[in-house]
């Protein structure tokens, strides 16, 4: 039986991925900051699946000794973590850099870059001193080195997860760990949701068209994302779901071009 762990999975992607390892027989950890939601997601995961199979525990990416904590608990009930996956991440309101908060830059880095690497450092070690492990790390906008006026951070810091996770390949090479990328492309998560809120109205209709063309439904992408992941024995592994071919497929489609995929979300 594989064990999983997911960090910021108390919903949206981050859940979605815990119920498909646990549909495909896998023992599964969440955690996220917010200790209400994740008890109340652990007693909804164990009533659908073998409450045995889940456990939950806060964690804030940005502690060092949190992130230890998590996996020392994690090894503690289940012996040992097969596949470390980095998804708490948060972005910035869209607004120009010098017009944001510095504690919101602070908070976006602080979660995206110094918790993945907090994230990546302990699951490492862990995996090394276990034999065997994998950990995946989640790009998003910015890792394809695609530029948005607004997003600056949150790009920031999502470009800085692809040189993160090449350089744990060099470093890992010719050793027991495995460390690759997930791309689970435009999921309609609260993190979306809330980036159309924070728009000027123009920009919330211009990204509404894009939207509704090239995003997802978490339980769209999930099973496929789940399925990747257990299947995968290559060092640096990109798993994607939105490839640019797909794209392209996408906008010379009626399909795609007339359907509206956030009104189901009341948008």
């Amino acid at each position: 039986m594989k064990v999983v762990l997911i960090t910021g999975s108390s919903k949206g992607i981050g859940l979605g991925l815990a119920k498909e390892f646990l549909k495909k027989d896998c023992a599964v950890v969440i955690s996220a900051r917010g200790k209400e939601k994740l008890d109340q997601e652990v007693v909804n995961l164990g009533n659908d699946f073998e409450s045995d199979r889940v456990m939950g525990k806060t964690c804030d990416m940005s502690d060092f000794d949190q992130v230890e904590a998590l996996w020392n608990a994690a090894k503690e009930k289940f012996g040992q973590v097969d596949i470390w996956i980095n998804n708490a991440g948060i972005s910035n309101r869209k607004k120009m850099l010098w017009e944001l908060d510095p504690k919101e830059i602070s908070s976006v880095v602080n979660t995206n870059i110094i918790g993945l690497m907090f994230g990546c450092r302990v699951a490492i070690k862990g995996m090394l001193e276990q034999g065997s492990g994998q950990v995946f790390n989640f790009e998003g906008h910015g890792s394809n080195d695609m530029v948005l006026a607004g997003l600056t951070p949150y790009g920031t810091t999502k470009r800085a997860v692809r040189y993160l996770t090449e350089s744990l390949v060099a470093e890992l090479e010719g050793k027991p760990v495995i460390v690759g990328t997930i791309g689970p492309g435009m999921v309609i998560t609260d993190l979306l949701i809330n980036d159309l809120k924070n728009m000027t109205e123009e920009d919330r209709e211009q990204a509404k068209i894009i939207f509704n063309i090239l995003g997802d439904k978490v339980e769209t992408v999930t099973p496929y994302l789940a399925e990747k992941v257990l299947e995968n024995t290559s060092q640096g592994a990109k798993i994607d779901w939105l490839t640019e071919e797909i794209a392209q497929e996408r906008f010379a489609d009626d399909a795609y071009l007339e359907r509206d995929l956030l009104a189901e979300f009341g948008h």
